[in-house]
């Protein structure tokens, strides 16, 4: 009995790590496939943004023969490319600064000062994330306006802000909410003020939960083309990379497609973001982990 069920227990065995090995190459051949069905595009335009209109009407796949980088000349002459983002980075930097230091603050209080009205408070912060953004938008445009801060940068900061305050008291309070109560007790003891604590202590820990919501939001606002020129509709020197990109791209079909001029602008847009993940990439799924749900 014992000869024959060795044999049965091995043959189960291999057939196990067959299937197993199967998978995993089916997997692999999944992933590799849409690696190549999303970066497909991305070769599409920088290799055709370094060729003529002949070269790319001819064969747009090929690399260029010979390499010119007129498109990039007129990227950022014609469509005056640095002050477009300046403008974005000015977007981005004041919008992530108020972003993270209030959404941090936000969620600190949350999730460590006790309050009866804590899940009330959550489940808001929740419905904040859930709701599409072009519902709130006449409402905020109209507040803008009652403000004064309409054709301003301040204006498209502050909805920038509050598209990206859900999401950033989300994560924080999922990040602070998980923290081990030794420390604060710890700070209790050596005479901490609450905002001692908060950023000497905890808001240093949450590295990953900023790098995070850093990349997300920056993403977000980078490839917005709404709140500029609703907010900024006078002057469009003012406006977004994205937008203006918009802009330029119904105005070239428009007239005959240089797409190659296209591909050169888009790439020297899609520039920044590619940096700014390589910056932060390695805080990415940290971040996301230490920023999960606490019920």
């Amino acid at each position: 009995m014992t000869e024959k069920t060795l044999p049965t227990s091995i043959e189960t065995k291999k057939k196990f790590f067959t299937k197993k090995r199967i998978c995993s190459m089916l997997i692999t051949l999944f992933c590799l496939c849409m690696a190549v069905f999303m970066l497909f595009p991305m070769y599409m335009i920088y290799i055709n943004s370094f060729k003529n209109f002949f070269q790319f009407i001819i064969d747009p796949l090929s690399l260029p023969k010979p390499w010119t980088l007129k498109n990039y000349e007129y990227a950022v002459e014609s469509f005056n490319y640095f002050r477009l983002l300046l403008n974005n980075l000015v977007f981005e930097s004041v919008s992530l600064f108020f972003i993270v230091l209030l959404g941090a603050m936000a969620g600190y209080t949350i999730a460590r000062r006790p309050s009866r009205f804590k899940r009330i408070i959550y489940i808001y912060i929740v419905m904040g994330i859930t709701l599409p953004t072009y519902t709130a938008l006449y409402p905020q445009i109209r507040l803008i306006s009652d403000l004064g801060l309409t054709d301003t940068y301040a204006g498209v900061i502050v909805l920038y802000v509050a598209a990206g305050m859900p999401m950033s008291i989300f994560l924080f309070n999922g990040h602070f909410g998980g923290a081990s109560s030794e420390l604060e007790d710890a700070a209790k003891i050596d005479g901490c003020s609450y905002y001692r604590q908060f950023f000497s202590i905890f808001f240093p820990l949450s590295i990953a939960t900023c790098a995070t919501l850093v990349l997300v939001q920056a993403v977000s606002i980078w490839n917005d083309t709404t709140f500029t020129p609703l907010v900024i509709s006078k002057d469009s020197a003012k406006w977004s990379l994205m937008t203006q990109l918009n802009t330029a791209m119904g105005r070239m079909i428009g007239q005959g497609t240089r797409w190659e001029r296209l591909y050169a602008i888009a790439a020297l847009c899609m520039l920044p973001m590619i940096v700014l993940f390589f910056f932060v990439n390695r805080f990415l799924i940290q971040g996301v982990a230490e920023g999960a749900v606490k019920g």
